[in-house]
């Protein structure tokens, strides 16, 4: 068994026999096996993230091989944060994974946490409930997990978490690329999957911002077994640089709870996940003169897994919520209410076909039940079933990835005809190593994105306007390729990728007249960019960060595709010390003078934030943090309505672990 230095498994390892030749690689729990080997014999392991090992084995019983990290940031690159977690993307797509405890003060929704990522934007109007892009790619076309529940709703600028604290965050994964094969529908772009926290001890935290008056607290407890977090957060509205107030004050109570426990040869969870938001400002250019709020949304999430040593899984979620949107304008008072009632069950199974080779398969099941808007048409139900399979060959030095998807989907609104659909995806992929963790990857895949039941059947009053539903729309399909270098090293770490999503049937929002918009499939658009992600450890203190992206789309008839983020690029330091750490990071945002339907031209802006943490003993801690600390007047985002965004704030954090 192959583990990383605190006992994680570690996959993909490759371990080979110096005398013979033989080779085998370790799988998701880290085993190995030679069926023909006769001890002794002397085994070379190798992983692009890890230094080599050699070891001699004058036995044949079961033994265990910690492998040293080159980079500690390896081993949370190389080893996923969610143990255990079974639907697995490609390892050779671009992932990162962020540890939300890692920042000084925890940003204030999941979209803060994820948009410092390369190739990752802020997408639509501001607020809490400002969505994200992934290459280009937002609104449904890019999947929100919650440990494995899908996140979906009728906003038609998409969804995110962030009705989970993100102090109650363990960290987020973020994958970049075609995923529709491995994950069903709306996937185009990518994956954002948020994972709970775990505690394991007793924890209490609280902090305040400058910005808007922002203040949270929390506290959690846990055995290693068993954990929970409860966590409030309040703010009132912020304002920009030039003293504008901003329609962005909230009010949030939400918690976790998760329970582990064996029994023979499996192992079984249960993760419950409460949420409750208040008066949440919708923060846009119509305000003041329109005011767009939601005075209530709630959350229930329950999910039970339970896994076998023999490599199957069945997990099994269901998700009510609800969301009320209030408009204000001129003296009348218009509201809509959504709920529904979202649930999933995916069973799987994972073989190792031998030394060399590794599948899986399963059948997922996601529906929709009581897909309701009281003031807007809609009284819906939706159905999707998928079944998948994917293979993983190691040929000499190379690792090949192949898999495919068949999905269906039913949708139906009291008054239409039933609307059936269904799809064929994808996926193949290749890692070619150079040695000394220089890496080569390639990827193609088809992606797939059914049309929701917003946007096919909701006609009525939203944040940004009337909407009118069609019916007619067919599914967004995608042949998605990348290409990409990484290069592991002892103290420099740096990826890159070039990449090109071609989208069929495009579904785009478009406005007939003013504030009254509709749903419409485009003929194709194409989207095209380069990122790139790096870290250089410059000593034992010192660590530099750098990294950017370029992204460019355009539809058939050469005009711009909406949600295409300005291009970026980061620079960045971290220093540690004793019981002293301290951070800096500045973003380069260009100018975007060609916007997409729905979009407004945008400047460029230099963003700066800085933080300094200490440590008092192995229990308390305090961290102060600045954002935009050059008081820069920016748009986030293109988006026609989005305003400026929040001025210099300054942020400060207790925590405080027995």
């Amino acid at each position: 068994m192959v583990t990383a230095a605190d006992g994680t498994a570690i996959e993909h390892a490759r371990v080979e026999i110096v005398e013979t030749g033989g080779v085998a690689f370790s799988d998701l729990h880290g085993t190995f096996r030679f069926e023909d080997a006769d001890p002794p014999v002397e085994l070379k392991i190798t992983h692009p993230r890890f230094v080599e090992h050699l070891l001699s084995v004058d036995s044949g019983e079961t033994l265990s091989i910690a492998l040293e990290a080159k980079l500690e940031i390896y081993q949370r690159i190389a080893v996923s944060a969610n143990p255990g977690e079974e639907v697995f993307s490609p390892v050779s797509v671009a992932t990162s994974v962020i540890d939300i405890a890692e920042s000084p003060v925890p940003p204030a929704t999941l979209t803060a946490a994820v948009a410092g990522l390369p190739a990752v934007a802020e997408n639509g109007q501001g607020g809490m409930f400002q969505t994200y892009s992934v290459r280009g790619v937002s609104r449904q076309r890019v999947m929100t997990l919650v440990d494995g529940m899908r996140i979906v709703g009728e906003r038609r600028a998409g969804v995110s978490a962030s009705f989970v604290d993100p102090g109650l965050m363990g960290s987020v994964d973020v994958v970049r690329g075609p995923s529709s094969t491995y994950y069903g529908s709306g996937a185009l772009g990518g994956v954002v999957q948020l994972f709970p926290r775990e505690f394991d001890a007793l924890a209490v935290e609280a902090g305040y911002d400058t910005g808007g008056d922002e203040n949270f607290q929390l506290v959690g407890w846990g055995d290693g077994t068993w954990s929970m977090g409860i966590a409030r957060r309040d703010a009132g509205d912020a304002e920009t640089p030039d003293g504008e107030t901003l329609n962005s004050a909230f009010s949030q109570v939400s918690g976790t709870l998760g329970r582990e426990w064996r029994a023979g040869k499996l192992s079984y969870g249960v993760q419950f996940i409460a949420s409750r938001g208040d008066d949440i400002g919708k923060s846009n250019t119509d305000f003041p003169d329109k005011v767009t709020t939601y005075p209530e949304e709630r959350h229930t999430l329950l999910r039970f897994d339970v896994q076998s040593d023999n490599d199957w899984g069945l997990d099994a979620w269901i998700h009510p919520n609800s969301l009320e949107t209030r408009v204000e304008e001129g003296g009348d008072v218009s509201t809509v209410e959504n709920e529904a009632t979202d649930f999933g069950i995916d069973w799987h199974r994972r073989l190792r076909l031998s030394d060399r080779t590794v599948a899986k398969f399963g059948v997922e099941y996601f529906a929709r039940r009581g897909v309701e808007s009281l003031e807007g048409d809609l009284d819906g139900r939706e159905d999707e079933a998928g079944l998948y399979g994917a293979m993983e060959w190691h040929r000499g030095s190379l690792t090949i990835l192949a898999g495919a998807r068949v999905a269906f989907q039913q949708q139906d609104n009291a008054g239409f005809d039933d609307v059936d659909d269904e799809a064929l995806t994808g996926f193949a992929g290749i890692i070619v190593p150079f040695g000394d963790g220089l890496e080569l990857t390639a990827n193609a895949g088809t992606g797939l994105r059914f049309a929701s039941l917003g946007e096919r059947y909701f006609s009525g009053l939203t944040g940004r306007g009337e909407v009118i539903g069609n019916p007619s729309l067919d599914p967004e399909r995608s042949i998605n390729v990348d290409v990409g270098l990484r290069r592991f090293g002892k103290r420099l770490f740096i990826s890159g990728y070039l990449f090109r999503n071609a989208i069929e049937d495009y579904i785009e929002r478009v406005e007939i007249a003013e504030d009254l918009l509709t749903f419409v499939n485009v003929d194709s658009g194409v989207i095209q960019g380069v990122e790139l992600d790096g870290f250089l450890r410059v000593d034992a203190h010192w660590d530099l960060l750098f990294g950017g992206h370029m992204l460019e789309g355009r539809d058939d008839d050469d005009l711009a595709l909406s949600d295409i983020p300005a291009d970026r690029a980061t620079l960045g330091a971290r220093w540690k010390r004793g019981a002293w750490g301290a951070e800096a990071r500045w973003e380069q945002r260009f100018d975007k003078n060609d916007p997409g339907s729905g979009e407004k031209p945008i400047g460029s802006a230099s963003l700066v934030s800085a933080s300094l943490a200490r440590s008092f003993g192995d229990a308390f801690s305090l961290s102060i943090e600045g954002r935009n600390l050059l008081n820069e007047e920016y748009f986030n985002a293109a988006d026609r309505k989005v305003p400026l965004s929040a001025e210099r704030s300054i942020g400060v954090a207790l925590r405080w672990r027995r």
